[in-house]
């Protein structure tokens, strides 16, 4: 990871990030009505569920501990403790959620936090970037299975959506291949000569990262680990879903649960270049309400409980991350 990339500075100041914080939460709101065209009186609908809240926060941290036993299973047997890497997924998920570095800082951030925890720089670098991989790669596998549950209920919604399926399964075989045919070593090639460039980013540059990913890559039972844990947490998203519909007076089933999970949160990862995804995500959902089947007025309050969640967790990851850096800064 390039060390001269500080995500850090984005939160130098107590009163600066708590008010980038808000302005996000604001505005994710405000994307979704304009996006949707939806009124403001379907907002309100919000409200009544808002019973839901706590338990959607304890799930999505649920899902994020199978997410942290998944990059901890990378590793061999000397390894970080699981609560260092679960402290550190929920810190790159609040990263990435609440703070304007197009969901990837969080990913910088992790990797240089698990570096203080005796792990060679470029192995925790890569170990990042190959979580990332597998995540990206078992979204895939999770979309396949709300694609297969659409073409159930409609056969011609479906063909639009298998070609993107298609699409996104090619990205996904040539990260690999770039991966394992030299990827890490121009990551390397690269971050060497950012340090011959900058003496001072010499101590703080990581290197070695093909080797690392060359280990981790020839341990499949670790990354076959990984690829499960990261499956089982795609799916309890399923389960937030229906649980939020049904906390909304919409009953759904789970096939049609799945569907709008799957596709909205392929959408949010389609905006992984916009903060938060803000609009996208909302967007993305609306229009996976409607796939699936389900009243479109649904979709507004479904999307803004799920960002009224997103926020919750996300403080907990910046609250954690701020004790982290204030008790040892980078």
């Amino acid at each position: 990871m390039l060390a001269g990339t500080r995500p850090e500075a984005v939160a130098s100041g107590t009163a600066g990030w708590s008010i980038a914080i808000t302005a996000l939460a604001v505005g994710g709101a405000a994307l979704a009505v304009i996006s949707t065209g939806s009124s403001l009186t379907s907002v309100g609908a919000v409200w009544p569920a808002l019973w839901v809240l706590p338990g959607l926060i304890a799930l999505h941290l649920a899902q994020l501990f199978l997410a942290g036993l998944g990059w901890r299973s990378l590793f061999g047997p000397a390894r970080p403790a699981v609560a260092v890497f679960y402290r550190l997924r929920v810190i790159r998920e609040g990263i990435d959620s609440l703070l304007p570095v197009a969901q990837i800082g969080g990913e910088i951030v992790g990797a240089r936090l698990l570096a203080r925890h005796r792990v060679p720089a470029g192995e925790a670098g890569a170990s990042v970037i190959i979580d990332v991989t597998i995540e990206f790669l078992t979204q895939i596998l999770f979309l396949l299975a709300g694609l297969a549950g659409l073409a159930w209920r409609s056969h011609q919604a479906a063909w639009g959506m298998s070609l993107g399926a298609a699409l996104a399964t090619a990205v996904a075989a040539a990260l690999l291949l770039v991966q394992r045919v030299g990827l890490f070593r121009l990551l390397d090639a690269a971050l060497q000569r950012i340090a011959q460039r900058w003496p001072s980013l010499a101590a703080a540059t990581p290197g070695g990262m093909h080797a690392a990913a060359v280990r981790f890559y020839r341990r499949p039972r670790g990354v076959l680990s990984c690829v499960v844990l990261h499956v089982i947490a795609w799916a309890l998203g399923t389960i937030e879903t229906w649980a939020v519909l049904h906390a909304l007076g919409v009953p759904v089933s789970p096939v049609q649960a799945l569907v709008i999970e799957s596709l909205g949160m392929a959408a949010r990862s389609a905006g992984f270049a916009i903060p938060a995804a803000l609009g996208v995500q909302e967007g993305g959902f609306v229009l996976a309400v409607a796939a699936a089947g389900v009243a479109g007025s649904a979709g507004l309050p479904l999307v803004l409980l799920k960002r009224a969640r997103e926020v919750c967790v996300g403080l907990i990851g910046i609250g954690l991350w701020r004790i982290r850096h204030r008790s040892a800064p980078a």
